[in-house]
């Protein structure tokens, strides 16, 4: 019987999908309508799966086929060359279909059992960035860069607010939470949902949003009203801390909303502790290190390296020694402002392929500084061997990233690299140092 089910689902999105490809073909419809209209009616059929299976098993089989058949479309050229109009225009190329597929597999396989936390998520999904991506594309003003391609506030606005009016009556209807709980839910929800969109790329929005929406769930639901006002107030102080640093950033206005996002998810994850490094790099790095003359905007994609290399050890420390994870938390921190002050250094410095040992021994200076002031403020963990480890792999990649930019400059002396290639080299050298470190502590 499974088997009479899955060939039925299987074959009524052929059949959905070809009704796309002719409308795409008479050219009677935009190809981002139709688009729309193949992620709200995949969401349908997702959303229809607990009610047709019973075993997780069949679902998983069924995703594996739609996946190979997307994927399929995609590499063959010719015959269904038509197809794939249907999964990116001319002007975005996207994997979201891919996405999306993974999405639902991953949300049946962690909620099918539950259907509320199964549902709003891919809701969520559904509509909200159908109407997002539906009025940026055809109504929008006020269009931004995110390093990733082009979004719209009146889009970011509509998020915004299907999403918390799809919150607020799922819960409404769906739940018994009180109703102070369902506001502060859907508010923070739609905040954060929101943000995630602006900074999500290549479609990957279809696989952040609804896996994130259901680890909120999980973790906020039935929470107390005094919790959720107070995970209200942070986002709402960080957003007026990030507003007033506005001026006093080299990030894009993109990367700022992504710190927010960054710096929230530490505080609500590790608390006050976690968060005062990365705020305190994040508001200081302007005004303790070189000024820049004509700066770059620094992209979202320098901002995403170097929180994937520091916040791993957030992670990290929910299954290793939170003590020594917290050191080397602090360490990432460190090392990384350290490399920044030479970075903005070698961006005015037109002898770039000179040594200044006195510059690069106050960069040294600096990381340390920025180390003892967080240790003895939050941590004063009595562990020598990562205290010296420390140490030496501060001076050790500060003098192996300026080694390797002296060695680029003499070598290709009419070269430039962008800043945003100087982020990812630094964060490749710092992960690399704490992957050593971490080794030593483990010793």
């Amino acid at each position: 019987m499974e088997i009479v089910k899955m060939i039925v689902v299987l074959a009524a999105f052929i059949l959905f999908f070809l009704l796309l490809n002719q409308l795409e073909k008479s050219e009677k419809l935009n190809s981002e309508f139709i688009r729309k209209i193949l992620h709200i009616g995949s969401g349908i059929g997702g959303l229809a799966l607990p009610f047709i299976f019973e075993k997780k098993s069949s679902v998983i089989m069924l995703g594996a086929v739609f996946l190979m058949l997307l994927i399929s479309i995609r590499i063959v050229k010719h015959k269904i060359t038509g197809f794939k109009k249907v999964l990116e225009t001319k002007n975005r190329k996207t994997f979201g279909d891919i996405y999306f597929i993974i999405s639902i597999l991953g949300l049946w396989i962690v909620s099918s059992e539950d259907k509320v936390m199964y549902a709003l998520p891919l809701i969520i999904l559904m509509f909200s960035d159908a109407f997002a991506a539906l009025i940026g594309e055809f109504y929008s003003k006020y269009k931004f860069n995110t390093g990733f391609g082009t979004k719209s506030i009146e889009g970011s606005v509509t998020f915004f607010l299907t999403t918390y009016f799809i919150c607020i009556n799922f819960f409404l209807f769906f739940s018994d939470i009180r109703s102070i709980n369902i506001v502060l839910v859907s508010l923070l929800l739609s905040i954060l949902t929101m943000i995630l969109e602006v900074i999500s790329w290549n479609g990957l929005d279809n696989l952040f949003v609804p896996l994130f929406v259901y680890l909120f769930l999980r973790l906020n639901l039935y929470l107390t009203a005094q919790e959720l006002m107070y995970k209200f107030w942070v986002i709402m102080i960080l957003f007026i801390i990030i507003i007033l640093n506005r001026k006093k950033t080299t990030l894009t206005r993109v990367a700022q909303t992504a710190s927010l996002f960054f710096l929230y998810i530490v505080m609500i994850i590790g608390g006050i502790k976690w968060l005062i490094p990365p705020l305190i790099m994040y508001l200081g790095y302007y005004h303790f290190t070189p000024k820049v003359r004509g700066q770059v905007k620094d992209s979202l994609r320098g901002l995403l390296t170097i929180a994937f290399t520091t916040a791993i050890w957030l992670a990290m420390s929910i299954i290793l020694d939170k003590n020594k994870m917290y050191l080397i938390y602090i360490f990432t921190f460190s090392l990384h402002f350290g490399i920044i002050n030479l970075i903005r250094d070698n961006a005015g410095n037109i002898k770039r392929e000179t040594f200044r040992m006195n510059f690069l021994m106050g960069s040294i200076g600096k990381a340390f500084a920025f180390f003892i002031i967080n240790y003895l403020a939050l941590s004063r963990i009595l562990d020598f061997k990562m205290l010296i480890g420390i140490v030496i792999f501060i001076f050790g990649g500060i003098f192996i990233y300026e080694t390797s930019m002296k060695i680029f400059y003499i070598i290709e002396k009419e070269k430039e690299l962008s800043g945003e290639t100087k982020v990812f080299i630094a964060s490749g050298i710092v992960f690399a140092c704490s992957i050593l470190l971490l080794g030593l502590g483990m010793l």
